[in-house]
């Protein structure tokens, strides 16, 4: 049983993502994609959010995105034409200052308004014929003039896995990443696969173990990598000796409870699959 505490899990917020045609009004969130940066309000308090759609002066080009509680969050494709009231506050800063400065049900907008975005962005063209796409009226997709295509968001679909020995938990480290902190098995499904073969699979491939007794924790979406990642535990089957991939992980480790490290944000659920283990009987 989950902790509860990941970064979609917003009560009391509601997220609503219906895809509708609406005009933005005065409380709505303008969500603007800069490369790897996001456009910032600061208030006069010091305090940090997504600016307003009453912060500017001119802006255009926005999309409807989706609705958290009575505010609707747009993109704006143009990030060079909008002008700004003269006692507004807005800067450009790395994605990852949402994590440091945002409330968690705001980290769960940005993060999900960044795959929506970068998806937009990235298919400006048809991927069959090279034409510019359109946005369809009747759903979020875009869709080719030219030869037909529709397109979708992408959401591609990732396990992670929680191997347990008795009393341990494997616990591995990334080979070649700017994370550097203790995680789970993780990977994405391939062409094919069922949930439960890529953990036996993943698992297979990155430390050279078998598993038994695969069974499903939860899930997260992940927007910053377009991905919906299944959280599943899984008992050793066979001997515990760990054979790493050097491509993948760095290093691989049985830990028991008490010398579980805590390294990790409570927005993950590789942190509340850990928490789950460690407050296990």
């Amino acid at each position: 049983m989950g902790i509860n505490n990941m970064i979609q899990d917003i009560e009391p917020f509601k997220f609503k993502n219906e895809y509708k045609e609406k005009e933005p009004v005065a409380n709505d969130f303008i969500y603007m994609l800069r490369g790897n940066e996001t456009l910032i309000k600061k208030s006069e308090s010091g305090s940090y959010t997504l600016p307003l759609y009453s912060d500017f002066d001119k802006i255009s080009t926005l999309v409807y995105l989706f609705e958290i509680n009575s505010h609707s969050v747009f993109y704006c494709q143009d990030i060079e034409k909008f002008t700004v009231r003269w006692n507004v506050a807005l800067f450009f800063e790395r994605f990852e200052f949402q994590f440091i400065r945002f409330p968690r049900w705001l980290q769960f907008v940005c993060v999900t308004a960044k795959h929506l975005v970068a998806w937009y962005q990235s298919n400006k063209y048809c991927g069959c014929c090279g034409n510019l796409t359109n946005y369809k009226n009747s759903e979020r997709a875009l869709y080719c003039s030219h030869c037909g295509n529709v397109i979708y968001p992408i959401i591609s679909p990732v396990v992670i896995v929680g191997v347990i020995d008795k009393d341990k938990l494997l616990l591995t480290q990334y080979a070649h990443s700017d994370f550097k902190e203790h995680g789970l098995i993780a990977g994405y499904v391939e062409i094919g696969e069922t949930l439960e073969e890529a953990v036996r699979r993943e698992v297979k491939e990155e430390v050279g173990l078998k598993v038994k007794n695969i069974r499903y924790f939860g899930s997260q979406p992940w927007g910053v990598n377009h991905i919906l990642i299944a959280g599943f535990f899984a008992d050793l089957d066979g001997e515990n000796h760990i054979c790493l991939d050097p491509k993948e992980l760095s290093t691989g480790r049985w830990f028991d409870k008490k010398e579980l490290p805590r390294e990790l944000s409570d927005i993950s659920i590789t942190y509340e699959m850990i928490e789950t283990f460690r407050n296990s009987k």
